[in-house]
């Protein structure tokens, strides 16, 4: 029995170690249309089928020139956000008289006139202040190196939203045009396809659409 059952054993063994197993590679209908030999594929089947593989290399394509010119706007706008960083700091604002405009904001602020020292010199000018300012109140503005006021400089950190949003865009842009141009051939293959079809079903049951007579 001890024996019987070796022998099981070892044959078992030798039929797994001779058992093979068949990998099948994914077939691609789009492919097998485009470089097939089957006869059912007709000519606008492989039209539908390279337009479809332009249209999603075109897509593939957009993807690193669309981070190419993500790169090149994040390296501009760092350097400009980076310059205005450097070149722009707060100075005191005196507010020299009543409201310019009784408008209030939705901000709660209102425009009022002022005046400031920098870059050796005294600037007046119209700034932005809560609407409860008054006359001899002070604020903080943001000036240039003139003294010019300048609105308060970006922060590097949009650089990167900047960039990231533009490529993005590209991208889009350059994938929907290849979608469109991929829909608009499928629309024309499928009215030739459907005439084709028109014009042999007309032949088989004839041209005025009666089944023609048996002698």
């Amino acid at each position: 029995m001890v024996e019987l059952w070796r022998w099981v054993m070892v044959a078992s063994a030798e039929d797994a170690a001779t058992d093979t197993f068949t990998v099948r590679l994914p077939r691609w209908p789009v492919l097998l249309r485009l470089a097939g030999r089957d006869p059912l594929v007709r000519t606008i089947d492989r039209i539908e089928a390279l337009v479809l593989v332009l249209a999603v290399a075109a897509s593939l394509i957009a993807a690193p020139i669309a981070a190419a010119v993500g790169t090149a706007v994040y390296d501009s706008s760092r350097q400009i956000y980076a310059e205005q960083a450097d070149t722009r700091h707060t100075v005191a604002a005196t507010i020299t008289g009543a409201p310019a405009s009784q408008q209030i904001l939705r901000t709660g602020t209102t425009t009022v006139s002022a005046r400031w020292t920098a870059a050796g010199a005294e600037h007046t000018g119209t700034v932005n202040a809560p609407s409860t300012a008054k006359a001899g109140d002070t604020l903080e503005i943001w000036v240039d190196d003139n003294g010019t006021q300048v609105p308060e400089p970006a922060p590097t950190s949009r650089a990167a939203t900047e960039a990231a949003m533009g490529a993005m865009v590209i991208w889009i842009c350059a994938a929907a045009i290849a979608a469109t141009l991929f829909t608009l051939t499928r629309a024309v293959c499928d009215r030739i396809r459907f005439t084709r079809w028109q014009h042999d079903l007309d032949k088989l049951v004839g041209n005025d659409g009666r089944k023609p007579s048996q002698p």
